[in-house]
């Protein structure tokens, strides 16, 4: 089937057979259907006399062709076509209608027989031909001219007899004609590839036409010779058949019985002297034998060519390619097997010596000398393996050359040649010959077995990893694939082998074997399962390779990875993976880790006394006791490590704390035990100090209870040796807290976020503002703002207390001067703490901090003592006090009454101002003592010469009750909270006296005292 015909074939049917179109594709059709029907009935009108009716022979013919390439939608393009033209050509109204009454007819019984062969067939079989023409001959033609005869004699009124012979006439005449219009048609549609033209193929075809045309002009000119010069026109045509096929002959006849028909209707011709009727019937004849020439010729030639071109389908479609050549001439013939695998194959001139050269160089030499054998009649097939280039390089090919067609001498007229693609089949067997090759000489063992584990076969390697000989292998079971019924690991092994292969067909791993002399060697082995079509296990695949010396190589490695190598104690790195997993049994069985860390007491002694070799003798030994020492259960064992030196890791499991303490009591009894390191001299004593926490009390990873445990072990070094502590994670936590809480004061410190507010000193006689505390606050990020309280006491005995402190005091003298310069006459007070008040350098500082400051701010500056700082060391206190009143500043005997001071340190102490305790004032107004002690400090306050100043006031009764006492001066919420340094200026200046404000809100933040 050619590709158009494939094309058809898969296009879609509807019920009645005929493929499906869409109604553009319907118009399109019978429209080219009714232009040449139309075209060719009007040159069939033309050519009639005038006065007989149109029997549109050529128009049947083009119809029938459509109908067989299209099917019955074309009619209607027919009928249209064969009104006009009958219509334009016949005498009476009505024939024209009974013309396209007889058509309809007869075109819709062609369909019915040809409705189960309808879609198109080649025209060269045999059974298609004859039922195109037996339709045309028998139904279509004889319905056509019946009809039409018969309408014209009626309308003619014409005898019986007449019409009868015009039936007659008509129906050959109408038969004739039909065939010889719809043959070309239809063997274009159906026409097979073509081989390809060749300029011997131009020049017969030339000469084949030149001969119809010259026997069809003779016909014409010479009616004597008319007969002989038809015939051999006719020849032409049969000639022309035999070289260009059926297409390009019919065509032609169709054109010579066109050009014979209009001489004869003009009266030129062999056919016309015989008048019109017998020149019909005359001219039908001789068409019709013409025809059926053609016809017979081509039924031959195609029968030939269809079995030539089964044949070569069969080998194309088994991918051999053939090809013919004359033995010594160029003329070549190829199939399209041979074409598809030599895409260099040229035209029909393509010799041998051109396939030649299309060969590899190393192969060129063989296929000629096999050429030459079959030239020469050689009897038997050369067959040669050569490769030829393609366009992904070279590849292999099988040829086969042989001689046919022998002369009389025996020589051969043609050569034969078959190409078959042995690519795959060659790349086959390289890769057995490699496979073959990788099994003996591969450095893996490999050993393929059937289905029941027996050996087939095995390559050196195997017998020589094992010892055993392939002879003895062969048939057997092999060993490694034996179920062991003595070695419980191997056991295990062969259990997991057969397991994984059931599941997947595969399996890796490591396997323990014995080689024939005993030696037990390690494996590392691959097992696959090899299964058939049948889905049933063909072959098992064993490959392996000897991990002897490699395992003990890691074995090796192991060990000084993970063990000391003078103690054989696990090392540091191997604790990590012991303690890890200590702490994980401890959480699932419950029971106490006690961790402990030991270091030996005066050992360089040893080292120096008796030398580093003899150290490492005792380290040795005293690594055997401990493991002796060391307690041992079914799931469970303690265990003892070195971390280097004369350090070492006990993990000891305990069900409670009293327990735990044995065990390490037990542990310093065994080592305090003598150690003979040298026997020419005494034995040596050694104690140990050990430190130990406890998991889960200490609920800390791996890494911190190791540094608990040394925390412990360096206390009891410091208790005296040769004992042990046990780590407190309480005192621990509340410790690191400490340390954190410190770190991010400092933090606080460095990053600018302390700031001081400032609670103004009143006189509450007169009104004045006298000066300002400055009070410490923090400004955390997310607590935001933070007294002192919560932070000052966690630095107080710090060397951090000292730095906050001259934060401070640098703070509030800028401040001072900031204010004094702006026109405020202020004085400021700074609480000291005690920290700070006793570093050495505490004057020459603060001498420093005032020199920074162009005006002279001391007279303004006053330093407020607690009165227990000042009496921790009186006269460390009163020297100091003294060496700052001579820079200038003041001093305030803070929270005066809440210690312990004496009369005679008072008198010693050099302060200017005592400070009330806001804890009297806040009661003075309710008990009795409280202002009796209030009225005492401020007796005092006038005996010593010094200022007095009340904290606390938080009301206009309480300041009255003081004024009334003799205390003048004020401080607390009942007068202004503190404030921020911005906030200052603005407050003094709106000051308007004690009493002529209401009281102050409570809920302010208390006042707190600098501490440091």
């Amino acid at each position: 089937m050619t590709a158009a015909a494939l094309r058809r074939a898969q296009q879609p049917h509807d019920p009645n057979g005929g493929p499906t179109v869409g109604p553009r594709d319907w118009l399109l059709r019978n429209a080219l259907v009714c232009a040449g029907c139309t075209v060719v009935g009007a040159f069939d009108a033309s050519i009639m006399p005038a006065g007989v009716p149109a029997l549109w022979w050529l128009a049947t013919g083009v119809a029938v062709a459509a109908m067989w390439r299209w099917g019955l939608g074309v009619w209607p393009g027919v009928a249209v076509a064969v009104l006009l033209g009958a219509l334009a050509a016949a005498p009476f109204p009505a024939l024209p209608w009974a013309q396209v009454a007889a058509l309809a007819l007869a075109l819709l019984m062609g369909g019915a027989l040809l409705r189960a062969r309808w879609l198109p067939a080649p025209i060269g079989s045999g059974h298609t031909l004859a039922l195109v023409i037996g339709v045309v001959v028998l139904v279509v033609t004889p319905l056509i001219g019946a009809v039409g005869a018969l309408a014209g004699s009626a309308l003619a009124s014409a005898p019986p007899g007449d019409a009868l012979l015009d039936i007659a006439r008509s129906w050959w005449w109408l038969a004739v004609g039909a065939v010889l219009a719809a043959l070309p048609l239809l063997a274009a549609a159906s026409a097979t590839d073509a081989p390809p033209w060749s300029a011997r193929r131009v020049a017969a075809a030339s000469a084949a036409l030149l001969l119809t045309l010259a026997g069809v002009a003779l016909a014409l000119v010479d009616g004597a010779a008319g007969g002989a010069a038809f015939g051999a026109a006719v020849v032409g045509v049969l000639a022309l058949q035999l070289f260009t096929g059926l297409p390009h002959a019919s065509a032609t006849l169709a054109v010579v019985g066109a050009v014979v028909a209009v001489g004869t209707a003009f009266g030129v011709g062999p056919w016309a002297p015989s008048g019109l009727p017998g020149a019909t019937w005359r001219l039908s004849a001789d068409l019709s034998w013409a025809c059926a020439a053609l016809l017979l010729v081509h039924t031959a030639t195609a029968g030939a060519v269809g079995r030539w071109r089964r044949l070569t389908a069969v080998f194309d479609g088994a991918g051999v390619g053939i090809a013919d050549w004359s033995r010594d001439g160029p003329s070549a013939t190829f199939t399209a097997g041979w074409r598809a695998l030599v895409p260099s194959t040229g035209g029909a001139r393509w010799s041998v010596d051109d396939w030649l050269q299309t060969v590899h160089e190393a192969d060129r030499q063989r296929l000629g000398q096999a050429i030459e054998r079959a030239r020469s009649g050689h009897p038997d097939s050369q067959r040669e393996e050569l490769r030829l280039s393609g366009p992904a390089g070279w590849r292999w090919f099988e040829t086969t050359v042989l001689g046919v067609d022998p002369d009389g001498d025996g020589r051969p007229q043609r050569l034969l040649a078959t190409l078959t693609d042995s690519g795959e089949r060659h790349d086959a067997i390289e890769r057995q010959r490699l496979s073959a090759s990788l099994f003996q000489h591969l450095h893996e063992g490999l050993l393929i077995t059937d289905g029941e584990m027996r050996a087939l076969d095995t390559n050196p390697a195997y017998s020589e990893i094992l010892g055993v000989p392939r002879a003895e292998l062969i048939g057997t079971v092999p060993s490694l694939l034996r179920p062991s019924l003595t070695d419980p690991l191997a056991r295990q092994q062969r259990l997991a082998m057969w397991t994984a292969l059931g599941a997947s067909g595969h399996w890796r791993g490591e396997l323990v074997e014995r080689r024939r002399n005993g030696e037990t060697c390690t494996l590392q082995a691959t097992i696959s399962t090899v299964r058939g079509p049948d889905a049933a296990v063909r072959y098992h695949v064993l490959v392996i390779s000897d991990m002897t010396e490699q395992r003990q190589q890691r074995e090796r490695l192991e060990r000084q990875a993970h063990f000391d190598e003078l103690t054989r104690l696990p090392n540091r790195a191997r604790l990590s993976q012991l303690l890890d997993d200590a702490i994980r049994a401890a959480d699932r069985d419950g029971y106490l880790l006690a961790v402990c860390y030991l270091d030996l007491d005066r050992f360089k002694p040893v080292n120096d006394r008796f030398g580093h070799a003899a150290g490492d003798r005792l380290l040795a030994e005293l690594a055997g006791r401990l493991r002796s020492a060391l307690r041992s259960r079914e799931l469970w064992a303690d265990v003892a490590a070195r971390l280097g030196g004369d350090e070492f890791v006990l993990l000891l499991r305990a069900g409670t704390i009293e327990e735990a303490r044995l065990a390490v009591e037990r542990v310093l009894g065994v080592i305090a035990q003598p150690y003979v390191i040298d026997n020419n001299q005494d034995p040596v004593l050694v104690t140990a100090s050990v430190g130990a926490t406890v998991y889960p009390i200490d609920h800390s990873d791996a890494d911190t209870l190791l540094r608990h445990a040394d925390h412990a072990m360096y206390d009891a070094k410091q208790a005296g040796r040769n004992g042990y502590l046990f780590f407190d994670p309480e005192h621990r936590r509340r410790a690191e807290q400490r340390v954190l809480a410190i770190g991010r004061v400092q933090e606080a410190l460095d990053r600018a976020e302390f700031l001081l507010y400032y609670q103004p000193k009143v006189d509450m006689r007169d009104g004045r503002v006298l000066g300002l505390e400055a009070l410490l606050r923090w400004e955390h990020p997310q607590q935001g703002l933070v007294a002192p309280l919560q932070f000052l006491p966690l630095i107080e005995n710090t060397g951090l207390s000292a730095r906050v402190g001259d934060w401070v005091l640098s703070q509030a003298l800028e401040h001072l001067a900031l204010w004094r310069r702006s026109g405020l006459d202020l004085s400021v007070s700074v609480n000291v703490s005690a920290r700070h008040l006793q570093e050495r350098d505490f004057a020459l500082r603060l001498s420093e901090l005032l020199a920074r400051h162009t005006d002279p701010l001391a007279e303004w500056l006053e330093l407020e003592v607690l009165e227990t700082a000042a009496h921790a060391d009186i006269e460390a206190t009163s020297a100091l006090l003294a060496r700052c009143r001579a820079l200038g500043v003041r001093f305030a005997l803070d929270d005066f009454g809440t210690g312990y001071s004496t009369l005679t340190y008072l008198k010693r102490l050099p302060v200017d101002v005592l400070k009330i305790d806001r804890s009297f004032v806040h009661q003075m107004l309710d008990d009795v003592q409280d202002r009796a002690i209030v009225e005492g400090v401020i007796g005092l306050a006038r005996t010593f010469s010094c200022a007095v100043v009340a904290e606390g006031v938080e009301s206009p009764a309480q300041a009255r009750m003081l004024l009334d006492l003799g205390c003048d001066i004020g401080q607390g919420t009942g007068i202004a909270a503190p404030m921020p340094a911005a906030e200052v200026a603005a407050w003094v200046r709106e000051w308007k006296g004690m009493f002529a404000l209401s009281p102050a809100a409570a809920g302010g933040l208390d006042e707190t005292r600098l501490a440091g």
